[in-house]
């Protein structure tokens, strides 16, 4: 190659170097895409808060108490199954959730006919009604040693032996809850009153966010106290702050003795027991079919006395009952809320 050639050959080279220079200089720059940031995901949405809901009002409820019934089951027991059936027929309007009987709901022990027709009265009762009686005098007694038909017919339900106080249950209690309210009810049938004193002392104890009631055969007398009722009523009522009623029957006539205590000794009573006897037996027709519901309104923390004869159709008695209730008595600042659940 003449040194022509090697001169244009090297200003070709020259000129394509430039161009490729040139070239890259002026082409357009991509720039790299910048990060694309999220997309921002949508809120959740709040959880709306639950409206609260108002708890119920406790609705009031009942309890029928009846005792000395034995006439009725010797003579009258017309009245007898008259009574049971009203409670059930009332049971709706009252909300009778229990029927205590304080004793003596026959005459003669002996005697089958009566047991029958306790039983038969008893049997009118609503299928889910709770019933406690207590083992009065009459019901205990027979001419033969050791021996009484009360435990075979009593009518009471929630006889679970846990509950029991002897191997028979003649001393016995049930717990339950009502309207809100915790309840602790004993039955302690004639002539065991002061061999359960420590038993009742100990499950009063036991259940002492219950509201007591206290079911005895004998405690009142219409001048105040029976002699079982003098040796309890400090021993065992007084020293128990949950005790707050106690109902019998046994002597002839009504009598109230309520009685206050100071349970913390600090010079203010703190509560009030009511004590009710009830038993007309020796009225026309045997009581006149009398009996009383006991209506328990938490709400108001009051207990409404009513006394009612079916058989006779009428609120309260024309006889003059020694507690002086008539038709209705309204017992307040009972003590009912202090054991709602």
């Amino acid at each position: 190659m003449t040194k022509w050639h090697r001169l244009v050959l090297a200003g070709l080279l020259t000129t394509a170097l430039l161009l490729l220079t040139a070239c890259a200089a002026t082409a357009p720059q991509i720039a790299a895409p910048e990060p694309t940031a999220p997309a921002a995901s949508e809120a959740p949405e709040a959880t709306p808060e639950p409206t609260p809901t108002t708890a119920p009002e406790p609705t009031p409820f009942s309890f029928a108490w009846m005792s000395d019934t034995q006439e009725y089951a010797a003579n009258r027991s017309d009245i007898f199954s008259g009574m049971m059936q009203w409670i059930t027929d009332s049971q709706a309007e009252y909300h009778t959730i229990l029927t205590i009987h304080t004793g003596d709901m026959i005459r003669g022990s002996y005697k089958d006919y009566q047991w029958d027709n306790m039983k038969a009265a008893f049997s009118l009762l609503p299928k889910d009604m709770r019933i406690l009686t207590v083992g009065g005098n009459h019901d205990l007694e027979s001419f033969w040693d050791q021996y009484t038909p009360y435990l075979e017919h009593r009518p009471d339900t929630d006889l679970d032996k846990s509950g029991f106080f002897d191997k028979d249950g003649y001393a016995r209690y049930t717990t339950f809850e009502a309207g809100g309210v915790k309840f602790l009810i004993f039955s302690i049938s004639y002539g065991y009153e002061r061999e359960a004193e420590s038993w009742i002392n100990e499950t009063c104890q036991k259940y002492a966010d219950h509201f007591a009631i206290l079911c005895f055969h004998s405690y009142l007398d219409p001048g105040g106290y029976s002699s079982v009722g003098r040796y309890l009523l400090n021993s065992v009522v007084g020293a128990n702050p949950n005790i707050h009623m106690v109902l019998c029957g046994h002597e002839p006539g009504t009598a109230y003795l309520p009685v206050e205590f100071d349970d913390n000794k600090d010079g203010v009573m703190d509560r009030t027991v009511f004590q009710m006897m009830f038993n007309l037996q020796h009225e026309k027709d045997g009581g006149g079919g009398y009996l009383r519901i006991l209506r328990f309104d938490p709400k108001q923390d009051t207990i409404e006395v009513i006394t009612y004869s079916p058989y006779l159709d009428q609120f309260g008695c024309e006889q003059n009952f020694g507690d002086g209730f008539g038709e209705s008595k309204l017992l307040e600042h009972a003590g009912l809320q202090a054991y709602e659940q």
